[in-house]
């Protein structure tokens, strides 16, 4: 993250879950642990959702050295593991990093003077939630191709899951010796994917297969609606005139600051 702006961020967004790009994790981690054996775990370590799994991963680099448990304790004690990330979000994202992200999108404006750049970004915003907007008028249904498009995949691969009925809600999906409790009306399955994404697990998708339930509709999260999607995006940016039609107001001059030459030779 760069610098100044993680408290940026905290102070802005208090009440916000904070988490911490696992890239970084990794990178400062290497630096003290290094070997593909501690990459790899800690990568599994941070996908899984599952506490115990994840426990297991832990305990697997605490057997071959328990320093590198005692420095993720100290260092990295934001949330970094999917198991440990909250549900209301929807989003179970390990890698996006979106400061680098927002960088890439704004490119060489970030040099201008700040008023120039404040400018510029508010006329990219206002483009992009106008393109959004026109977007979504060519959809149909009730959610977001993205959605459509995951229903679609994990439907074609139910073959290999056995359901065991509890009830009209509640079931039990096994395959290849393991196995998952699902519970429709809940929207929870014990592979903990369906309450982090919103999005219908395989193991849930085979219950509701089962059941022949056409609308899987309503076992998506809200969020994926089209509905959701127009009301993200129904604000407006007004457009502003140029630079020379602003009015003039008296206040203090500012001037741009006094550059002085760093001691040494300059970097490229």
């Amino acid at each position: 993250m760069q610098k100044g702006l993680e408290v940026a961020i905290m102070h802005v967004y208090p009440n916000v879950e904070h988490r911490e790009y696992i890239r970084h994790l990794c990178s400062n981690f290497k630096k003290q642990f290094c070997g593909a054996f501690f990459s790899k775990k800690l990568w599994g370590a941070a996908k899984t959702y599952l506490p115990t799994k994840h426990a297991i991963l832990l305990k697997e680099i605490s057997d071959v050295i328990q320093d590198a448990i005692t420095y993720l304790n100290k260092n990295h004690t934001q949330i970094w593991s999917r198991r440990k990330f909250g549900t209301s979000s929807k989003c179970d994202y390990i890698t996006n990093n979106i400061s680098e992200s927002f960088n890439s999108w704004i490119g060489v404006l970030r040099y201008q003077p700040v008023l120039d750049l404040l400018d510029a970004i508010r006329e990219k915003l206002m483009e992009r939630v106008d393109k959004k907007r026109m977007l979504v008028k060519k959809w149909n249904g009730v959610l977001v191709p993205i959605a459509k498009n995951h229903l679609n995949d994990i439907s074609k691969n139910l073959g290999q899951y056995e359901v065991c009925r509890s009830c009209d809600n509640q079931d039990e999906v096994k395959c290849k010796g393991k196995r998952w409790d699902v519970y429709l009306d809940e929207r929870k399955c014990s592979c903990r994917v369906w309450q982090f994404r919103g999005l219908t697990c395989i193991h849930a998708a085979t219950f509701i297969a089962f059941t022949r339930d056409v609308n899987w509709e309503k076992y998506v999260d809200s969020c994926y609606t089209i509905k959701k999607y127009k009301e993200a995006y129904a604000f407006e940016i007004a457009p502003m005139p140029g630079a020379d039609q602003w009015k003039q107001q008296d206040g203090d001059k500012i001037y741009s600051p006094i550059i002085k030459r760093p001691i040494g030779r300059p970097k490229k």
